[in-house]
């Protein structure tokens, strides 16, 4: 009878502890960085990039497995440690992990506004991203109508958290940068929509703010093509423009890498309506118009040719904190890195 009773009592689930469900915490940790590898690397994919591209993308889907059989492993011993007389606690585990990881990206696409995983976050964002894994890990380890209770609950609580928290983050990223450029106008934080392209972080300077443009479907060796400025309304719009340093920009590559966005002079400005002008130089054409209080200037190499550049320049809006979170390199501050 006591061995028929002890044998009940181990196959009986043993309590989730804070320590447990910690440790499920850190497996989850371990998958969603590898995740957040893979993501980043295709993301920034580039097309035709040859042998070496292929060997990154390699390296990358091993660290990831390599990451997501660590995981799986650590879950394994955790489901043993509940559920001692449970049969195939891998297949548990596994399962945990496809669910977590679900459930972890679909947060990520709320949380932050990029592919990336873990680098973005502070201590709060980074707790919150990792969360789905012990409550997967509860609700399959676990399954019983206290638990489901519980999962639930705090299922509703992190769907509640997560859109607040985004916007605390983007508010606070805006606030840091603003302050940590005090000398840039407010009236120069302004984009763009260039279709096909995507617009670089900010780098601000005696022109303004400047933003490169990078065009995945045209570009094979990974470098951008155009360069978005705004200045101020006075500044003239036949001096020297921003461009891409490239072959066709820059013949001999000795002093500047190729990519790096350089200052010519505009050789062709040629008025083009009133507060337009149309711009030309060596390797480059561009376009310059003043518009809602600012000077915008585009500027695309001689290999990116086709873009409607003064429907773009039309395009012109002023942007609020959440636009402004993407263009945005932020130091780290003591209220960022909570966050």
């Amino acid at each position: 009878m006591r061995e028929a009773d002890r044998a009940t009592t181990s196959a009986e689930p043993h309590p989730l502890t804070a320590w447990l469900l910690a440790r499920v915490w850190l497996a989850g940790l371990v998958s969603a960085t590898g995740i957040g590898a893979v993501r980043a690397v295709v993301a920034n994919l580039v097309p035709g990039g040859g042998g070496l591209a292929g060997l990154v993308v390699l390296i990358v889907f091993g660290f990831c497995s390599g990451c997501q059989v660590a995981a799986a492993t650590l879950l394994r011993h955790s489901v043993r440690q509940v559920r001692p007389a449970r049969a195939r606690p891998l297949r548990t585990a596994v399962a945990i992990l496809i669910l977590g990881s679900a459930a972890m990206i679909t947060l990520n696409t709320v949380l932050c506004s990029s592919p990336r995983l873990v680098l973005p976050f502070g201590p709060i964002s980074l707790l919150l991203l990792c969360l789905p894994y012990p409550l997967a890990f509860s609700l399959l380890a676990v399954p019983n109508r206290r638990t489901g209770v519980a999962v639930t609950a705090a299922t509703i609580a992190i769907a509640g958290t997560v859109v607040p928290l985004r916007a605390a983050q983007e508010h606070l990223a805006a606030d840091a940068w603003r302050g940590h450029h005090s000398a840039t106008d407010p009236r120069l934080l302004q984009a763009v929509d260039w279709p096909g392209g995507q617009q670089g972080t900010f780098t601000t300077g005696s022109y303004g703010v400047r933003a490169d443009v990078y065009f995945p479907s045209t570009s094979i060796d990974g470098l951008s093509e155009a360069v978005v400025t705004v200045s101020r309304s006075g500044t003239d719009p036949c001096g020297g423009v921003g461009v891409i340093a490239a072959d066709e920009t820059v013949p001999s590559q000795d002093v500047l890498p190729d990519g790096q966005i350089i200052t010519l002079p505009a050789r062709k400005c040629t008025p083009a309506g009133p507060n337009r002008w149309t711009l030309g130089g060596r390797g480059f054409t561009g376009y310059a118009e003043r518009r809602d209080g600012v000077l915008i200037r585009l500027s695309v190499t001689s290999g990116h040719n086709g873009d409607d550049l003064p429907t773009i320049a039309g395009t012109l809006h002023v942007l609020d904190d959440h636009r402004l979170w993407s263009y945005l390199n932020t130091p780290l501050s003591p209220s960022w890195l909570l966050t």
